[in-house]
């Protein structure tokens, strides 16, 4: 039970990383109330968060001695490719969204992730999904959808035209991100290892439109948040890896909403987008509800010991 909980820890942590990260980048790309001298542009921003980010973690795994050629060396190379393509293809949709829409509003049309990462869990994974599980991961989803109310996003932001579907687009890729992660792990890749091939090859990836449209140096007002978003980008994926390492997709899905919760809190603080209201508190109470429903899943259980007991080393 207690290994259970260290992947709720470790799950929940991911979710402020990104939390931030997802400030940060509406600030940066001009989206936010608050003045920036100019704007930069989404592929600038993921370049120069993934290599900080990359050279940060090197240097940790290099301190403390991680830094093993075989950890490097994976018979799934086709795997590694796709979650790295998958995870390109997310972050950049969804960047681009928070350069047009509120945090919040952007979150809160991506709560269809757990949908598409439940349906190929089961489908894909062979993950158990029993009664106790489903209320957890259904209730979750009301409760995300309370807290920042996508039907009202939808009514009061018709000037953003096409750019509404970007976050669904990036849920549908950071679902089948999440599932191949999951596989991975569970063929004893290391947590460090993956969020270092993730950081390494996007860097690159993201400066193809660097390419086409033209290079943007950032100025000195940016490197202080482009530092903080790449120590938050190295974080975040490390801990997320860390969480799916001893953990099943649908046991920690409920959680997830973390992400959305911790969102809605520090784009209220940085940007006042969001008021307090009835629905936030109800959504709030759901998803508390649902995560306690899951932690009495007596199945969740069972699955979590037999999980730990084939994947010894992919802590």
């Amino acid at each position: 039970m207690q290994k259970i909980w260290h992947s709720v820890f470790w799950k929940i942590l991911s979710c402020g990383c990104f939390a931030g990260i997802n400030v940060l980048v509406r600030f940066l790309s001009g989206g936010s109330p608050l003045p920036i001298s100019h704007a930069l542009p989404i592929y600038t921003i993921m370049f120069y968060q993934h290599i900080i980010g990359l050279v940060l973690i090197s240097v940790w795994m290099w301190r403390a001695n991680e830094m093993h050629r075989k950890d490097f060396v994976t018979s799934m190379p086709w795997l590694h490719f796709s979650r790295i393509v998958t995870a390109a293809l997310g972050i950049g949709f969804f960047y681009l969204s928070l350069r047009y829409i509120p945090v919040t509003q952007a979150v809160a049309l991506s709560v269809t992730a757990p949908i598409f990462t439940t349906v190929g869990a089961v489908l894909f994974l062979k993950e158990t999904f029993d009664l106790q599980r489903k209320m957890a991961v259904y209730l979750s989803i009301i409760g995300g959808i309370l807290v920042a109310r996508p039907d009202q996003a939808l009514l009061t932001s018709a000037g953003y035209s096409w750019f509404m579907l970007l976050p669904v687009l990036a849920a549908i890729a950071f679902s089948v991100d999440k599932l191949i992660t999951r596989k991975l792990l569970a063929h004893d890749e290391q947590p460090r290892t993956l969020a270092w091939y993730l950081l390494a090859f996007i860097a690159p990836l993201s400066l193809l439109p660097a390419l086409f449209y033209g290079w943007v140096t950032p100025g000195l007002e940016h490197l202080p948040w482009l530092g903080i978003l790449g120590l938050l980008g190295a974080l975040a994926h490390y801990t997320f890896n860390k969480a799916y390492a001893t953990a099943e997709v649908t046991i920690l899905l409920p959680f997830g909403a973390a992400r959305l919760l911790l969102g809605a809190i520090l784009s209220y603080i940085a940007f006042y987008e969001i008021p307090k209201s009835f629905d936030m508190w109800l959504g709030i109470g759901i998803i508390i509800i649902s995560t306690v429903i899951l932690g009495l899943n007596k199945n969740m259980m069972l699955s979590m010991r037999g999980f730990q007991l084939s994947n010894k080393k992919a802590i």
